[in-house]
């Protein structure tokens, strides 16, 4: 195998290895969100991030090496174009990377869809929380959102 060829499908396995981190590193952020575990979401925000920089080193990556082959093959850097330039077993070995990468991409915008959806229905759900509180402290001077809240539970009952 070309070492050109090897390289670019070294880069794209990296790139779908990456994505794979950052799907694993999203998941366990659902599961902590569930959780309601504060210290581990702030954690997993940070790992998130520097997955995501990874992620996006390796896409360059990949694309200066798709773009060095293209130069060389005199066509496009785009898979189908580089794929149609290399031999039997180069082809197959790269198709398989691709369709790797395309996979995790995939799976990576489904956990982002599921993410997001969560996060809308937190806000929802707070929304509505705090709309039901304000109306019911709006008549009650003396409930901790209405009112003066150094006064709440200052009434003398002692006759």
């Amino acid at each position: 195998m070309r070492a050109e060829v090897e390289n670019l499908i070294n880069a794209v396995l990296d790139e779908a290895d990456s994505i794979d981190d950052l799907v694993d590193a999203i998941r366990e952020q659902r599961e902590a969100m569930r959780a309601g575990d504060t210290e581990s979401i702030n954690s997993l925000m940070d790992e998130i991030r520097d997955i995501f920089f990874d992620s996006q080193t390796r896409e360059n990556l990949r694309n200066d090496s798709a773009k060095k082959l293209a130069a060389k093959f005199s066509c496009e850097p785009k898979a189908s174009s580089l794929a149609s330039k290399m031999d039997n077993d180069e082809r197959a070995k790269f198709d398989g990377a691709a369709n790797r990468l395309t996979q995790s991409i995939f799976v990576l915008k489904s956990e982002m869809i599921i993410l997001e959806g969560l996060i809308d229905q937190n806000e929802k759900y707070t929304a509505m929380l705090l709309s039901e509180y304000r109306r019911i402290s709006a008549g009650s001077p003396g409930f901790p959102l209405g009112g003066d809240v150094a006064q709440a539970g200052s009434a003398d009952f002692t006759g």
